[in-house]
């Protein structure tokens, strides 16, 4: 499915509650005005109230369609204490810690964490820490790709993906895709949002952008063994189903920031299947 423009009531709840997608209304504000450049370098390392104040959401820049992304994620399956989480490229961003906070075992696998000072994202390891520590989380950072993690195999009952998927080649998210499977136990469930670019193909001739491409979902879900439990396909990239011009003609019907719309599967590793 794509994200819908008129969200669901509990959608509106979850995030108040959690203060998603950036902080606290008045931290985003700030964010949003002059005073950005001498507060965003400064955030892991302001006082422990606010931080707290601010909330999980508010450390990580995020496009508009956040707003419904993280709702999404955490209400399209049952999720309960106990569980065993992974959050795929999470960052700094605040479903980990959400997750947490309901009592899972979040691992949190992101290669890229402070890849260097031209992102505006980059933190250090003693501020991830911080954040996870003022937040009451304990969540468990795992600085890999996931294929090099060697996490055990089915022994994971979720992994989220939140705008992740096409940011990386197809190839390279195939392959992605296999590991969630072999990590997923049995019945175990990815649920993941995709960016759907509508300035690149097939909506135009343009291929790539600089953050990335509108991949096959249905190639990336073949190639996985999982199979498509929540998604339309005549709304996900690479189904015979799709059609750009009809995407388009139906533009206002969905949740569109930045000219990207969001589309959100859940894949389920079969019952029958050992790890």
């Amino acid at each position: 499915m794509l994200a819908p423009r008129n969200m669901p009531v509990e959608f509106h709840h979850w995030n108040r509650t959690q203060r998603a997608p950036s902080g606290s209304r008045w931290w985003d504000r700030i964010v949003h005005s002059r005073l950005r450049p001498l507060v965003w370098d400064r955030r892991m390392r302001l006082p422990t109230a606010l931080i707290r104040a601010i909330g999980p959401f508010g450390f990580q820049a995020n496009n508009l369609t956040r707003e419904f992304e993280y709702p999404w994620c955490c209400l399209a399956t049952p999720l309960k204490p106990g569980m065993k989480v992974i959050d795929l490229g999470a960052g700094a961003a605040g479903l980990q810690f959400v997750l947490s906070r309901l009592g899972m075992e979040v691992y949190s696998v992101d290669p890229l964490v402070n890849p260097d000072e031209s992102v505006e994202w980059t933190f250090t390891d003693a501020d991830y820490e911080r954040l996870n520590r003022v937040l009451g989380c304990n969540v468990v950072f795992v600085r890999k790709m996931l294929e090099d993690a060697a996490l055990p195999a089915g022994s994971f009952d979720r992994v989220f993906a939140v705008s992740v998927i096409e940011h990386i080649p197809e190839d390279a998210a195939s392959r992605l895709l296999v590991e969630v499977a072999r990590l997923l136990k049995p019945g175990g469930c990815m649920v993941a949002t995709i960016d759907l670019f509508l300035e690149l193909k097939p909506f135009t001739e343009r291929a790539s952008n600089e953050y990335g491409t509108n991949v096959s979902v249905k190639r990336l879900i073949d190639a996985s063994g999982l199979e498509l439990v929540k998604g339309d396909p005549s709304e996900l990239n690479g189904f015979p189903e799709f059609k750009a011009s009809e995407v388009l003609a139906r533009r206002e019907r969905y949740f569109v920031g930045n000219d990207v719309a969001a589309q959100c599967i859940v894949l389920r590793k079969r019952p029958s299947e050992v790890a």
